[in-house]
């Protein structure tokens, strides 16, 4: 079944709940005090009350209860009949009907020694009787009451006609609710279970392969955070098949190229065409040194797998930055010489002590130089610093930090564009391939994408700062203390 078709389902068999209580509640009640009972009540009060003011003006002119009583039974409606009673004894001195004459209504209501009430019932030769009094004087006599009396209604109440009376008009208004309700459930089942179809519809297409699809976010709030948080999901899923097929494209292209070289200078040793020695040293040469690329490539692609499935552990030991930052410049020293390139350390030898893992610090931050180095034209300058940093300057996600190291790594290169600057810690993305050169551990784009894995590893944070044409910045904080 559907949702559209649960919920209206829902929302009828909530109203005819609510309508089945209402009818039920009304037949209990009524069946406690029925209506034909109330009304035939009413009807009795009033005719004895006209008995009391017609009989006030039989005895001015002299006339008996007897006579007056034969002078008002023709004006007794239906079954009604009319009796005096004596007020002081209970004795019925009149009956319409005749036969009551003499009895004691006092002891066939139940009421002796108390009196006869105004209205209630009494028992004659088994059948139940319903009465209304009125209080009247007659003669000399003194007090006396006026009575008019019905048998008791033995209708059933499902045949009752008062009762009927008003349950019809009761199921009429039920029945005009149900279709006015129903109309309701069907407008509110479909604004809701319209745009969970259309989520699920961009769902599938999704998974038939069209990666474009978005759901549009309407409907109830709920309904709309669904929608948006889809289109979140969709967006990650088309960014990360973007990824993936990059890196298969640059995996290829950057395989491609060292295993031809191998394969060509192999060729060449095993067909006797590399000649002199010399020329085999050389083939070798090149041969070792594409191998050794092969290597640093799929060593980055098993580091970053092992990040990305949580199998890579941290040390958690303290590392003095200052000592790990002057060993990646010393190793760093000799290239950036032969490149032209001045490369400078500035840190202070009161830098706090960090816990966590030296080794992978010193591969962020050679991997950092490195970069900078290979961006920075001759005569260009590469500048590394570290800072200590108060709890107070530094927070991360609003949380403040117990105190943090920065270092910094700048470089005088022609700094990366604006438009790349938010995408250089992708995995697999590079600002510009042209100038990536044979060799380099970070041809595929991921350095940077593992180096701010370690540093989020460690509780840090990792961003880049940089105006074209003036060269770049690339910032690390590294807490003190690591949760």
């Amino acid at each position: 079944m559907s949702l559209r078709s649960r919920l209206l389902l829902s929302y009828v068999l909530v109203v005819l709940a609510f309508l089945t209580v209402i009818v039920l509640g009304a037949t209990i009640l009524l069946r406690d005090n029925p209506v034909q009972t109330q009304v035939l009540a009413r009807e009795l009060a009033g005719a004895a009350r006209l008995v009391a003011r017609s009989s006030r003006l039989a005895v001015q002119s002299g006339a008996s209860p007897d006579q007056i009583m034969r002078r008002l039974s023709n004006a007794a409606p239906g079954d009604v009949r009319l009796m005096f009673v004596d007020g002081a004894s209970g004795i019925v001195l009149a009956d319409s009907g005749g036969a009551l004459s003499g009895e004691n209504l006092y002891e066939l209501s139940g009421r002796r020694p108390s009196g006869l009430a105004l209205e209630g019932e009494f028992e004659s030769n088994g059948e139940r009787w319903l009465y209304a009094a009125q209080p009247v004087e007659i003669g000399r006599r003194g007090g006396a009451l006026a009575v008019a009396a019905a048998p008791a209604p033995s209708t059933p109440l499902l045949r009752d006609p008062t009762f009927l009376g008003l349950l019809r008009p009761l199921l009429i208004a039920a029945a005009i609710a149900l279709v006015i309700a129903s109309i309701l459930a069907v407008i509110v089942a479909r604004s809701i279970a319209r745009p969970i179809q259309h989520v699920a519809s961009a769902a599938n297409a999704i998974a038939s392969g069209d990666l474009a699809q978005k759901a549009p976010v309407e409907g109830p709030h709920e309904v709309r955070e669904l929608a948006a948080s889809f289109n979140a999901m969709a967006d990650r899923v088309r960014a990360s098949q973007q990824s993936q097929r990059d890196f298969l494209a640059n995996v290829s292209h950057e395989l491609k190229t060292p295993l031809t070289s191998i394969r060509g200078f192999a060729q060449a040793i095993a067909d006797g065409a590399a000649g002199d020695g010399e020329s085999i040293r050389k083939s070798a040469s090149v041969i070792h040194e594409e191998a050794e690329r092969m290597t640093r490539m799929v060593g980055d692609l098993l580091d970053l797998a092992r990040i990305e499935t949580g199998q890579l552990a941290m040390l958690r030991l303290p590392v003095q930055v200052g000592d790990v930052l002057r060993s990646c410049v010393e190793r760093q020293s000799l290239r950036a010489q032969s490149a032209s390139v001045s490369l400078a350390l500035d840190t202070p030898g009161d830098l706090p002590v960090i816990h966590g893992d030296g080794d992978r610090l010193a591969q962020v931050f050679n991997n950092l130089i490195d970069n900078a180095l290979k961006h920075t034209p001759p005569g260009g300058k590469v500048a590394v610093s570290a800072r200590a940093m108060t709890g107070s300057s530094v927070a991360r996600r609003g949380k403040p930090w117990p105190g943090a190291v920065e270092v910094s790594v700048a470089d005088s290169g022609p700094g990366i564009p604006a438009e790349d600057l938010s995408r250089i810690f992708e995995r697999f993305y590079q600002v510009d391939k042209s100038r990536v050169r044979s060799g380099s551990s970070g041809s595929l784009g991921l350095g940077l994408a593992i180096a701010k894995e370690i540093v989020a590893a460690h509780g840090g944070s990792i961003h880049a700062e940089s105006v074209t044409g003036l060269g770049t910045k690339f910032v690390v904080r590294l807490p003190i203390e690591r949760g």
